[in-house]
């Protein structure tokens, strides 16, 4: 049986060309090959990355990431912003493939998996983590094709009459060393390096997250709580990102990498003694609260470059609010012992919070850049708020009072306004877009960095020199990895 892994390309409105190994995807290829849940070991696995596939061949026919593969299942990953992109990659397998069974899956797919069904998008929806999931439906369909979808947990699907079947939520992982490494022979990772200046270097050491704040759709993905590999499998990772695929730099993707402070310490003194200490460097989320001089010197000390540290916003009762009781002393404190110990701050910010003020969101900013720019790494990364979820929009509607400007989820990046409230109209808010905008902003925000467009990265892969022309992208609120 062969099996595709696709990911879905992201809208053009995330401004973002730079791609990342889907590391959910690996996963899903190396719980399939190795068959860790399910009777898949041997299922000929193949990886597509869609953002990739259109950077490499800006003319191709859509049907074209196809080529060369029979599949029996395609199997799609979505982000809310990449999932019109996913359904369309769905739609081209049908008509080219009628036979595959198409399934999508991820955080885009989730919250809508009964409408996506309804509406024909694909045939199964995975819903949350995939790995128990996806391997049991594949066993299910190699075995005895469609008859037996019920007995998989975790998917919305239409049965032989027609009926659309939500099936019970599939258990957790909950001692992620069960899952083998994710499978990254399968993508082209010297391509990754060259295109993303080492940021395709990725990890995923924990799931989840302890906290629970309000506008976060973390919760609803992999529930409360945080669920986390061991060090010696982080160290297993790092090594072979460092001495097999030449990466110097390694991004750590958890929702937050010091929330565990005694397994954070752990994997600083796993690097320091693995013998890869110093051949690399590293950047992690982390929340400001737990931050202090101590802790940031032992992560300079074990390569850590920079923290991406959620500010969202001053107003210490608007965060109250929506779960997040940061104060803007603490945030100070933190911001302080990361500047001594020669970390560098990636500050994030959510614009267009419901309840805050245009006045607000702008001194905010300012206050950030204040605060940052002594090392090379000091960059304020806003985005503008956005109900990635449904669950949510919901939880948001009761503690603040706000308006969704567009259902198009192609808008939903982060990178554009797409709510309103009655502290700033839309009108206000794409003002402040354009203020911080690289032609616009008029030197009122010089630490707002931004990703590499599509004319860089194209550049980087050789196709401006003769290549296909490439096309214009709106601006990201992003940075551009120093």
């Amino acid at each position: 049986m062969q099996v595709l892994l696709v990911n879905a390309r992201r809208s053009p409105y995330s401004g973002e060309s730079i791609s990342a190994p889907q590391l959910g995807l690996l996963s899903l290829a190396a719980v399939l090959r190795e068959g860790t849940f399910h009777d898949t070991k041997g299922t000929d696995v193949h990886f597509i990355d869609d953002q990739l596939f259109v950077l490499q061949r800006p003319l191709a026919t859509p049907n074209e990431f196809l080529r060369g593969h029979q599949p029996d299942i395609v199997g799609i990953q979505v982000l809310t912003s990449s999932l019109k992109n996913g359904i369309k990659l769905a739609a081209d397998v049908k008509h080219h493939r009628p036979a595959a069974l198409t399934v999508l899956g991820g955080v885009g797919a989730t919250p809508l998996a009964r409408q996506l069904v309804e509406d024909g998008a694909a045939d199964v929806i995975v819903k949350g983590e995939g790995e128990v999931t996806f391997s049991h439906l594949v066993h299910e369909y190699g075995t005895n094709g469609r008859k037996n979808f019920h007995k998989v947990r975790g998917i919305v699907f239409r049965d032989e009459d027609g009926t659309v079947v939500e099936t019970p939520s599939a258990p957790q992982v909950m001692r992620l060393d069960k899952l083998p490494k994710p499978a990254r022979d399968l993508a082209d990772m010297e391509l990754y390096r060259t295109i993303s200046r080492g940021r395709a270097g990725n990890v995923v050491t924990s799931r989840g997250c302890s906290y629970a704040c309000a506008y976060c759709y973390s919760k609803h993905q992999w529930g409360v709580g945080q669920r986390r590999h061991s060090a010696e499998r982080v160290i297993e990772e790092i090594r072979e990102l460092v001495e097999v695929h030449g990466f110097d730099r390694i991004r750590i993707e958890d929702d937050d990498f010091v929330e565990d402070v005694p397994r954070m310490q752990e994997l600083c003194e796993h690097i320091a003694k693995s013998g890869l200490q110093g051949k690399f460097e590293w950047e992690a989320k982390a929340r400001p609260d737990l931050i202090n001089d101590e802790m940031a010197q032992m992560l300079r000390e074990s390569g850590c470059f920079r923290l991406l540290v959620g500010v969202e916003t001053l107003d210490w009762s608007l965060l109250k609010r929506l779960g997040r009781p940061v104060k803007v002393e603490v945030t100070e404190r933190a911001l302080s012992s990361l500047g001594k110990a020669g970390i560098g701050v990636q500050a994030t910010l959510i614009l267009g919070i419901p309840g805050e003020t245009d006045d607000a969101m702008r001194a905010t900013i300012t206050w950030l850049q204040s605060r940052l720019g002594a090392n090379q790494h000091d960059i304020v990364s806003p985005c503008f708020f956005v109900p990635f979820h449904h669950e949510v929009e919901k939880d948001m509607a009761k503690r603040v009072n706000f308006t969704v400007e567009t259902s198009d989820t192609d808008c939903y990046t982060g990178h554009i306004p797409v709510t309103s409230s009655p502290s700033a109209s839309i009108d206000e808010l794409w003002k402040l877009y354009d203020d911080m905008t690289p032609t616009r902003r008029d030197g009122q925000y010089k630490r707002i960095a931004f990703l590499a467009n599509l004319d860089t990265v194209q550049t980087r892969l050789g196709l401006m020199d003769g290549g296909a022309p490439a096309a214009k992208e709106p601006a990201a609120l992003v940075p551009e990895v120093q």
